[in-house]
Parts: C-alpha cells; sequence; structure tokens
C-alpha cells in the first residue's frame, strides 16, 4: 500500500510556501510504482479511455490504459500537440497554464482522468471542461496524491475522485 512515507518531499519548491511531493521513490521502485497504477485502476469495463495529464500523469495513465485494455488519450501543455485541440487554461496553486487536447475518439465515451497530484483542482476542472465539450460520456478522476487542506475536491463536486494518498498541503 502507498502511503506518505513513499514519498520524499522539499519545502520551497518551485516557490516559496510550496511543499513539494517528490514521486521519485516510487518510480524507482517496481514493487511500489506497480502497486500504484494499481490503486489507480478502477474496475474493468467502467472506462472507455485514459486521459493522461500532462507531465507526470503520463507516467501512470499508460500502465492504467494497458491494465484496462483501453485506449489514452493525453491533455498537454499549449504549443506541444498539433492538429486541431480544445484548450482551456489552468489556474493551479502557483501560476496558471494553457492546456489542450484532441477531441477525437472522446465522444460517448466514459473517461479516467490520471495525474499525480490533486491541489486546487484548477489543471482537473480545465481538463474536464475539455472533455465535455469534447463530447465525453462521464468523466472521474484518479489522483496519486491529495494535497489535503486545499479546495481540489471541492471544484471537482459531482465527479468520482479517487486519491491513493491524502497528504498535508
Amino acid at each position: 500500500m502507498i502511503t506518505l512515507a513513499d514519498f520524499d518531499t522539499h519545502p520551497d519548491f518551485p516557490v516559496p510556501g510550496i511543499l513539494f511531493y517528490d514521486i521519485s521513490p516510487i518510480l524507482a521502485d517496481p514493487v511500489r510504482f506497480r502497486e500504484a497504477c494499481d490503486a489507480l485502476t478502477p474496475e474493468q469495463g467502467s472506462v472507455d479511455v485514459v486521459v493522461g495529464v500532462d507531465a507526470r500523469g503520463f507516467i501512470f495513465a499508460p500502465v492504467v490504459a494497458q491494465t484496462l485494455g483501453v485506449g489514452m488519450a493525453m491533455v498537454r501543455k499549449k504549443g506541444k500537440m498539433p492538429g486541431e485541440l480544445l484548450e482551456s487554461d489552468a489556474t493551479i496553486e502557483y501560476g496558471a497554464s494553457e492546456l489542450v487536447l484532441s477531441p477525437s475518439g472522446l465522444d460517448g465515451k466514459r473517461v479516467l482522468v490520471v495525474d499525480d497530484v490533486l491541489a486546487t483542482g484548477g489543471t482537473a476542472r480545465a481538463v474536464g471542461d475539455m472533455l465535455a465539450r469534447a463530447g465525453a460520456a462521464s468523466v472521474r478522476y484518479a489522483f496519486l496524491l491529495e494535497l489535503a487542506g486545499l479546495p481540489g475536491r471541492e471544484a471537482l463536486t459531482g465527479f468520482e475522485v479517487t486519491s491513493v494518498v491524502e497528504v498535508p498541503a
């Protein structure tokens, strides 16, 4: 079982006042990594496509998709993906980001969004907005970490949200 002890922490990174939870120890241990991916994976048959969020959601989403036997789509930072794209602005804990998503193949699909951290919910809400515009039938979220005391879960009211470990902000 993944716990707070599996993460390294770095105070004041990337800006003063932020406590950064480093997932590197989990990635370095194949048993822990598999446990993390398994904890992010819902029941088979409940998801049609997994969406990985740039950048660390990309680490877990392909494994979750392969385990479920479904495809994967990517949410990228603007300027990193070609083609016709949906765009959304995300306000996050220490800044802002412009995100993009290809709507191809998402219409009518049950989507699982996988990312490493739920903090303010800004990125997740932006992703959910793009998925709604792409015609997704349903959206649910799975996070490795949830920062307690921040409004992430409230920002996702109405959606199913799973987090593997809740940690102090």
